[in-house]
């Protein structure tokens, strides 16, 4: 058992003390988990409490995690939230770096103790990647970092992988489902909506979308304020029907793991 004063880790379960009246807030565990199966969960607890599960869903290009380590970081927050984070290894001492090719990391979604202020935890359902923290403004996220998010319906995990819109001159858009992500390049279709923009015109927008092709799978369309939904029930994951206001600063467009990117020329 690996463990600092309010971060225990036992096998791959994760184990939160808290942290009392005059405790520490604030806390870091640095530790190295060993995965003895080739899809492996790993469990948070808050005391003997079960808060999250996450399954660690494997890339194609690295089905088998067994007999391979997970380099961790636990921090816990002074506003009583936690934020997992690792790195993908064949050796227990060493792991690769974001520069190199064979680099595979996994963030984990960011959630707040029962010890948290509730208006707190409740203010980022439906939100985008960034007030949830699964990517920061002002920090590129290298596409060799995937997320595990859960969701706020049926609280099962599932993982995405990303890309970023502002580096690519590209707009993005989601099947009703979710199945699919069509990226579509700026000077493809007139007027196709930007990433930062500061207004946007519902009216343009209709004349954007009516050019946009069928999904080659699943039902419904490609929609500009389609929700990234969750792949278990289809609950809104990422609800852009009701949070418009932050659709033109998600510039971070998702797919499931091992899911493609879809083009024009696809369709």
């Amino acid at each position: 058992m690996f463990t600092t004063k309010r971060i225990k880790i036992k096998s791959n379960d994760i184990y939160i003390s808290k942290h009392g009246l005059f405790g520490q807030k604030t806390e870091e565990y640095l530790g190295v988990l060993s995965f003895d199966n080739p899809t492996p969960t790993i469990k948070v607890f808050e005391n003997s409490t079960l808060l999250k599960t996450f399954n660690i869903e494997t890339l194609t290009t690295n089905s088998n995690l067994t007999g391979q380590y997970f380099h961790i970081s636990v921090r816990l927050l002074e506003n009583d939230g936690v934020m997992i984070d690792g790195i993908i290894s064949k050796h227990n001492d060493k792991h690769q770096y974001w520069q190199d090719s064979d680099y595979e990391a996994i963030r984990f979604q960011p959630f707040f103790l029962t010890t948290a202020d509730l208006a707190t935890s409740q203010r980022i359902i439906g939100k985008g990647v960034f007030e949830r923290g699964l990517h920061y403004s002002g920090t590129i996220t290298p596409t060799t970092v995937r997320v595990i998010c859960i969701c706020d319906n049926c609280n099962k995990s599932f993982t995405v992988q990303h890309f970023h819109g502002g580096f690519s001159d590209s707009q993005y858009f989601y099947s009703t489902d979710s199945k699919q992500t069509l990226i579509v390049p700026y000077n493809k279709i007139k007027n196709l909506p930007t990433h930062l923009q500061k207004e946007v015109d519902e009216k343009i927008i209709a004349q954007v979308e009516a050019e946009l092709p069928k999904p080659t799978k699943g039902k419904g369309n490609y929609r500009y304020y389609n929700s990234f939904c969750c792949p278990h029930c289809l609950s809104p994951y990422i609800d852009f029907q009701k949070n418009k206001q932050i659709r033109p600063t998600e510039y971070y467009g998702l797919k499931y793991i091992n899911d493609k990117f879809y083009t024009l020329d696809e369709h």
